[in-house]
């Protein structure tokens, strides 16, 4: 075992703090002479045996507040993942590759492989997310090529699954299984929650717009399946995060917070996104799945971002 050097300890004071740059990471032991040795000797993997009787009390206490680790900060595939997963945790694992290999062995559900399903699909791959069950029914068209990272000029006229698929396979080892369908009612997706087993469903489709996500409440529930309903509006990115028992369902948090659609024109709003906006969504919509899927923040927040001005607005969703 040894220190955590993600952690970078420094002095401040009279104490020995670990999580630097990252107040909410931030832990502290006392600064002397005797802890500065121990952290020293353990910056090379110990055997904790050779250590003397109060350097043992002091390292099972440092375990306790998670600042050890048997990481050996290796250059494999992973190993910026992994060194990752170690800074974050708190609690008492020693092995942050555990986290990893949770994230090889789940499988995610994406309906919808657009502005936001195409994106989130490739950092999750990139993640080391190890199955997806990908829904479409869409060809790539020219405007997609301003904000959806998988496709070029080639491929205008091909069905996004398939280019998917195909982009995935290359970048990484994911296992992809394609279903090219157009949802048009629940049964049809719940035919996907009863035919497939998979650890989170997302639904990045926008497609019979707000219907869907109904769909997706009312089957996460039926199910006892984890969802994610991500979207973006112009400068605006979100995401609702439910999770059966835990948190209150999308019905309930549409009916407090859903503006009331009574829009002035009848007109159908055009679409306004440009790339950064729809990556964000997609980064923050896989920043959670990567939440869920290990484990190591276990927020239920709901979250908004103005992009205008960078406001972020929190709503926690708890179950009462």
């Amino acid at each position: 075992m040894r220190i955590k050097r993600t952690l970078q300890p420094y002095i401040f004071k009279d104490k020995i703090k670990f999580g630097f740059g990252n107040v909410s990471l931030v832990r502290e032991i006392d600064f002397n002479e005797e802890n500065i040795n121990l952290i020293k000797k353990l910056d090379n993997d110990i055997d904790i045996k050779l250590l003397s009787n109060g350097e043992k009390q002091v390292v099972e206490s440092m375990i306790s507040m998670g600042l050890v680790t048997s990481n050996q900060y290796d250059n494999s595939k992973y190993s910026r993942n992994i060194n990752f997963f170690e800074w974050v945790d708190l609690s008492e694992n020693l092995d942050p590759s555990k986290y990893q290999d949770r994230l090889l062995n789940s499988t995610v559900l994406i309906v919808g492989v657009g502005g936001i399903g195409s994106t989130t699909v490739e950092i999750l791959a990139r993640l080391g997310i190890g199955n997806f069950i990908l829904v479409d029914f869409d060809i790539v068209e020219e405007s997609n090529l301003t904000r959806q990272t998988s496709f070029k000029k080639s491929d205008i006229g091909k069905l996004k699954i398939d280019i998917i698929k195909q982009h995935i396979q290359e970048i990484s080892d994911s296992n992809v299984t394609t279903i090219y369908r157009k949802l048009e009612c629940q049964n049809d997706l719940e035919t996907i929650f009863k035919d497939y087993n998979f650890d989170i469903a997302l639904c990045c489709a926008d497609t019979p717009r707000i219907e869907i996500d109904y769909w997706f409440d009312d089957l996460a529930h039926k199910y006892t399946r984890p969802i994610i309903v991500g979207s973006y509006a112009s400068t605006v990115i979100n995401y609702l995060h439910i999770i059966p028992g835990k948190t209150i369902s999308l019905r309930e948090f549409y009916r407090d917070f859903m503006i009331t659609d009574d829009h002035v024109l009848d007109s159908r709003i055009p679409y306004s996104v440009i790339s950064p906006i729809s990556y964000m969504a997609a980064s923050i919509i896989s920043y959670k799945v990567l939440d869920t899927l290990t484990g190591l923040l276990n927020l239920t927040d709901y979250i908004q971002i103005d992009c205008m001005n960078f406001e972020v607005y929190k709503h926690d969703i708890k179950k009462i």
